[in-house]
């Protein structure tokens, strides 16, 4: 079988594989009893926050709402009135335009001598006037000497053109605070109000510009235009925050469907400058199907759209990003070390077998072997970090600590070696009787073959027959057990991570699992699958280099 056939073959076994351990994952969170939700979720959190939760599991989705409730939000970085023009347009091609007011009222200082707190019109929405009703505008003002203020107003379009006599004093409401003005509603536009209070006590005086807007009511529906209507009377605008606010509109057409609104949105002047907007249905949160999950989530996997950490709200591919480096250097290091040096060793015990060196290495091996691993790491921080101070306690380096610089180049490199040789050394020494002792169990099945009688018959060098003949077939089992723990080095090491303070995925993985942190949980162990069904295919490879009987 070609090398090509093989590997075809084996990339279709891996998606295979890839698909039912993906499918067994989804199944441990998704299919578990009750809401998996639950977990991430605290008494009295706000219907919004579980909706957001629930849609990042991928349980739930957004959709648009059915009705007839449109929306969109606009920046309001500027006080003042903000003109809103919203051109409906249905499916049979009718449109009007219908005119809006937002007002972003501009905040107080407490020492402020003259304050216009409350602006009312008699209509309670400024947005339902029709062309020649008397518009009634009442200001409540705050001033030091309510007896020496004056208010007066003007009028002026949305561009900021003051119309023709329009300049007018209101008049107070008897002895409140309270003053008075009266405008008669010119044609269908939005209009801005221009407000001056002074005190001529302290000499000073406030100013704020408010907005309301003129349509063309029809007079037996009041408030439809052509064939639009706005249901229950529903236009809102407020303010989101101090720079963002929120418009809302539920409108229905009588010969046809709605289409679209555009919306138009002129910044308060004497700016120039347009906003478009497009109205849209507002989204509801609904709960996916088990298919809708699953898909949503094998595709996510496949393309390493791993989510965003539940703790820390990042995403998890670069959290991770920042970890499996060290894990495959300080992990993939002691692996290929230890399996090398238990490869070597392990041939040579087993062809001098009883001898003294065996016994001895045998002895020292399972030693190490049986030692906890933070044991033996704890004591040769106290040997060689802290009484001989040869190697430091603590972390990965790379960093200058007395100049508080970054380390570069063969530096950097030299610094990172520095701090990575008491954990390696801890590492190889707990794992080298493994792979010694695998090494020569089948180094002692491989020397009873006849090709190991036949080479030693021919004459041929002792170490040509151990390392040539035995070792070479000897190292089967050996390559399979390798792939293995080269795919699990991205789990990492708890207990050596954490004794060492090495900033790997060992410690990362634990934690987020103790905080229940399902997509970093969830995007480790998917990653884990995926080196080693690919460490597993190369020791395939390896097999066939190894052993000339093999085929691929």
């Amino acid at each position: 079988m070609r090398l090509r056939t093989y590997l075809v073959k084996r990339s279709i076994q891996t998606v295979i594989t890839l698909f039912v351990f993906l499918v067994i994952l989804f199944a441990i969170f998704r299919l578990m009893p009750g809401d998996p939700t639950r977990l991430f979720t605290v008494p009295g959190q706000p219907e919004e926050a579980r909706n957001e939760i629930c849609v990042s599991f991928g349980l739930c989705k957004r959709v648009p709402t059915e009705g007839n409730a449109y929306e969109t939000g606009f920046d309001t970085g500027v006080d003042g009135p903000y003109s809103i023009h919203a051109y409906f347009n249905d499916t049979n091609g009718n449109s009007e335009i219908a005119h809006f007011s937002h007002t972003k009222m501009k905040s107080y200082s407490i020492t402020d001598p003259v304050k216009i707190q409350l602006i009312s019109f008699d209509q309670q929405d400024t947005w339902k006037y029709r062309p020649g009703e008397t518009i009634t505008i009442t200001v409540w003002v705050l001033p030091q000497e309510i007896n020496n203020t004056t208010v007066t107003t003007e009028l002026q379009d949305e561009f900021g053109v003051r119309l023709p006599s329009s300049s007018k004093s209101m008049i107070r409401n008897g002895s409140t605070n309270n003053f008075t003005v009266t405008y008669t509603a010119p044609s269908a536009g939005v209009y801005i109000v221009n407000i001056t209070a002074n005190d001529t006590s302290v000499s000073t005086e406030d100013y704020v510009h408010v907005g309301f807007s003129i349509n063309d009511w029809q007079s037996v529906n009041p408030y439809r235009i052509g064939t639009f209507e706005l249901v229950e009377d529903e236009f809102e605008s407020y303010q989101q925050t101090d720079r963002s606010a929120y418009l809302a509109v539920s409108v229905i057409s009588s010969a046809g469907s709605l289409n679209n609104i555009d919306i138009k949105i002129r910044i308060p002047p004497p700016i120039i400058a347009i906003q478009d907007r497009v109205a849209i249905h507002p989204d509801e949160v609904v709960t996916r199907s088990i298919l809708e999950q699953f898909g949503s989530y094998f595709v996510n996997m496949l393309t390493f759209n791993l989510g965003n950490s539940f703790l820390t709200g990042r995403p998890i591919v670069d959290e991770m990003s920042v970890r499996i480096g060290p894990t495959i250097l300080l992990f993939g290091t002691s692996t290929i070390i230890s399996y090398i040096l238990g490869i070597l060793i392990g041939a040579v015990i087993a062809w001098r077998r009883g001898s003294k060196l065996e016994l001895g290495t045998i002895v020292v091996t399972l030693f190490f072997y049986a030692m906890p691993v933070f044991w033996l790491a704890l004591v040769l921080l106290w040997i060689f970090a802290v009484n001989i101070n040869l190697f430091p306690l603590a972390g990965m380096g790379g960093f200058d600590t007395e100049n508080n610089v970054p380390l570069t180049g063969l530096d950097y490199a030299a610094d990172v070696l520095w701090h990575m040789a008491l954990p390696l050394t801890t590492l190889v020494a707990i794992s080298l009787a493994g792979s010694i002792l695998l090494m020569r169990s089948n180094m002692l099945e491989v020397m009873g073959e006849d090709y190991v009688t036949t080479a030693k018959a021919k004459g041929l060098k002792e170490r040509s027959v151990v390392y040539k003949h035995a070792a070479r077939n000897a190292l089967l089992p050996v390559v399979t057990a390798l792939a293995i723990s080269i795919g699990f080095t991205i789990s990492g090491g708890v207990l050596t991570e954490t004794v060492f303070s090495w900033p790997g995925m060992g410690s990362y993985l634990v934690s987020r699992t103790l905080a229940q942190d399902f997509p970093a949980v969830q995007g480790a162990f998917f990653i884990l699958a995926i080196i080693t069904i690919i460490a597993n295919m190369v020791a395939d490879i390896l097999y066939a280099y190894l052993d000339p009987r093999v085929r691929l």
